[in-house]
């Protein structure tokens, strides 16, 4: 009976004590111009559909790439090209390739990293951010993911050093 009366006790005091309706603070690591607009991070599904584009690109994919890629998405290159949509997309990468194997460069490259993040009270989508490294030099991207396509993409450049 004591064992009873111990295991209900306890049992009570458990339920009493848990929070019914626990409010999950939203953890914010940055901020925006947008008065108010805090950063968090992303999801996984914004770096899958990443991982979707940087694979149907290395394969030169164009079908995939214009599944991927928005018909208005505004796409700067490292030149500061801007090119719109995943046709553009698709001829850009395409012309990428012939150059490189014009300079012998060798295609392909090693991302380094990837995660996404994500701004509160918006409806913008999310942003992957990513860096490779290539034979060419190193890339630093933003890709902004959208209902499952990218509709922005930037990226810069800088050479390796030489060593």
């Amino acid at each position: 009976m004591k064992k009873v009366l111990l295991v209900l006790s306890l049992t009570g005091l458990f339920i009493s004590c848990a929070n019914q309706n626990p409010q999950c603070e939203t953890i914010a690591n940055g901020f925006t111009s947008t008065e108010g607009e805090k950063v968090t991070m992303g999801s996984q599904e914004s770096v899958d559909i990443f991982l979707s584009i940087d694979k149907a690109w290395n394969e030169r994919d164009y079908d995939a790439i214009k599944l991927l890629v928005s018909d208005d998405a505004e796409l700067v290159t490292e030149k500061g090209e801007v090119l719109i949509g995943a046709e553009a997309f698709a001829d850009y990468i395409e012309k990428d390739y012939q150059e490189s194997l014009n300079e012998g460069q060798e295609w392909g490259w090693t991302i380094n990293y990837a995660f996404a993040v994500k701004p509160t009270n918006s409806d913008r989508g999310e942003y992957v951010n990513a860096r490779f490294t290539g034979s060419s030099g190193v890339y630093e991207e933003w890709y902004q993911i959208a209902d499952g396509k990218l509709i922005s993409w930037h990226q810069t450049k800088r050479t390796l050093s030489a060593e």
